[in-house]
């Protein structure tokens, strides 16, 4: 079994990539073997608890650590811009890029991989100095995402000093 991960170019030493739930209902534990083998150091999901539950996701920190993986929870509400939660997603999203400058490999997830783990790792790369539309571009590979669009260039907008402290 191979991670299907969709890996960032980025300002390394680290990195950092995206991955939708793998077909099915659980994920397998061979998956986490899958990440572990491919160098990954974190794995995020932005799946929400009834995701989770849905997903059988309830032993994935346990799973995940067999492997060496840390394993981080952050729920957000699938399909919704998190405007309630953007101060949780720049503070995560900074703790991630601090990780990918100390060269650790990071994915961040969802159930699409195309929405909620694309705005952590959009807003990951802008807080390593990555301006909104290249991290869209890398992101996305240029697929129009309003959404994201939208939310991050208001970010960036709006912190500029923040863009400033982290690059």
């Amino acid at each position: 079994m191979r991670a299907a991960l969709h890996v960032i170019a980025g300002p390394g030493p680290g990195q950092l990539a995206t991955i939708a739930h793998p077909r099915g209902d659980a994920w397998p534990v061979e998956h986490f073997g899958a990440l572990s083998r491919a160098g990954v150091n974190i794995l995020v999901s932005a799946l929400t608890t009834v995701e989770q539950q849905r997903l059988g996701f309830g032993d994935t920190a346990a799973a995940a650590a067999a492997y060496g993986l840390q394993f981080v929870s952050f729920p957000v509400p699938d399909g919704g811009v998190p405007r309630d939660e953007a101060l949780q997603v720049v503070k995560l999203a900074g703790q991630l890029a601090g990780q990918v400058r100390a060269g650790r490999f990071v994915v961040t997830q969802c159930f699409g991989g195309i929405g909620r783990s694309t705005l952590l790792a959009c807003t990951t790369l802008v807080l390593l100095g990555i301006a909104p539309g290249e991290a869209l571009s890398r992101v996305t590979g240029g697929s129009d995402m309003p959404v994201t669009r939208d939310w991050l260039y208001d970010f960036a907008a709006s912190h500029p000093s923040r863009l400033a402290d982290t690059a």
